[in-house]
């Protein structure tokens, strides 16, 4: 009798084991359906075990595992050749080579204004009266500011596009050194005794960077708008007629045509896309600026307007998946071609290739 109590005992607790052991086995599989489930977002992939019976509440929690949103971090190629991330993932290689990049470009371009425009006397902190300032060669130096502050923000939002930076990130964060790069040259001049902190310039700046972030939040309304710059050297400077000789071609502003140019085929319907050739995408209307007889004399001169056509490089067919291509075509862009255009101004009309 005695061994047979034993042996009762030894299979009690071994059928007790097996069972046990069969109950973590079905709480373990259930633990990773789990996971399967809600990595694929769908009910469907929930396991039906026939051989085990889930109570309501493991049911209800199961199926709320199983509808959770899985986030995706979606990518979108972009005609400049960088991607627009929903979700920043960032090479810090990248970004700090690029960082540095900055820093070096802006010290050389600010090393080569100083040794261009800051030689003169130095005072203290002082700003310009803004109607005086504004009415200066008629408002050209307010339209380089403008493209000035818009180019440094878009090609800075590019790199820290490429460097891995989410879209909207890469928007605000480009805004904003396009800005403060910008910055840097009116607080400069406000400690030089024949300038100052101009009000005029500090708005322009900041109208051109805050145009790049509304066109960037607002593609399909502002994405076929952009601000080109083409240049000659002026009469003026060739026959010194300017009051104080040009330094470098962005203190010839006889020299300078500021445009604003429209890519009708961005706004075409999806429909008319389709049947659009493709050669034909680039080609936009160029609007532009430009004044005469401003070296002798600041306030003095003329203002010339033009229209004519336009070619947006970044539209050629001729690209294909060339990331850097498209990179260096988008920063090209700013340039208007000599292209056929007409000019109007208080001297007359003329009709030509113009750059």
């Amino acid at each position: 009798m005695h061994l047979i109590k034993k042996i009762l005992l030894f299979f009690i607790l071994i059928t007790s084991s097996v069972s046990f052991a069969q109950d973590s086995t079905n709480s373990n599989q259930n633990l990773i359906y789990h996971s399967i489930a809600s990595r694929f977002n769908s009910t469907d992939y929930v396991p039906k075990n026939l051989s085990y019976k889930f109570s309501n509440y493991q049911k209800q929690e199961q199926l709320a595992l199983a509808s959770r949103p899985i986030f995706v971090n979606s990518e979108k190629p972009l005609i400049d050749g960088t991607i627009w991330r929903t979700n920043s993932d960032v090479n810090y290689v990248r970004l700090s080579s690029m960082l540095g990049l900055i820093a070096v470009a802006n010290t050389v371009a600010y090393t080569y204004q100083r040794k261009i425009w800051y030689t003169e006397e130095t005072t203290v902190f002082h700003s310009l009266d803004f109607m005086n300032d504004w009415n200066k060669y008629q408002q050209m130096d307010k339209f380089g500011h403008f493209t000035d502050a818009y180019f440094t923000s878009d090609l800075t939002a590019k790199i820290y596009r490429w460097s891995g930076l989410s879209g909207n990130s890469s928007v605000w964060y480009g805004a904003l050194t396009g800005w403060l790069w910008m910055l840097e040259i009116e607080v400069s001049d406000a400690f030089m005794a024949e300038w100052g902190f101009s009000w005029g310039d500090f708005a322009a700046n900041t109208a051109g960077s805050a145009f790049f972030v509304l066109q960037q939040f607002n593609y399909d309304a502002l994405g076929g708008i952009q601000p080109k710059i083409s240049w000659h050297k002026s009469e003026a400077w060739k026959e010194m007629r300017y009051h104080k000789d040009p330094q470098a071609l962005i203190e010839d502003y006889e020299g300078m045509t500021f445009w604003l140019t429209v890519n009708p085929h961005h706004y075409f319907p999806e429909s008319w896309k389709k049947s659009y050739s493709e050669w034909l995408a680039p080609i936009g209307i160029a609007f532009g600026i430009s004044a005469k007889d401003i070296g002798w004399h600041p306030w003095a001169g003329y203002k010339e307007y033009f229209i004519g056509l336009d070619v947006d490089l970044r539209k050629l067919p001729i690209w294909d998946d060339s990331d850097l291509m498209k990179f260096i075509a988008s920063e090209l862009n700013y340039l208007r071609l000599p292209l056929p255009t007409i000019r109007f101004s208080s001297q007359g009309t003329w009709v030509g290739f113009y750059f």
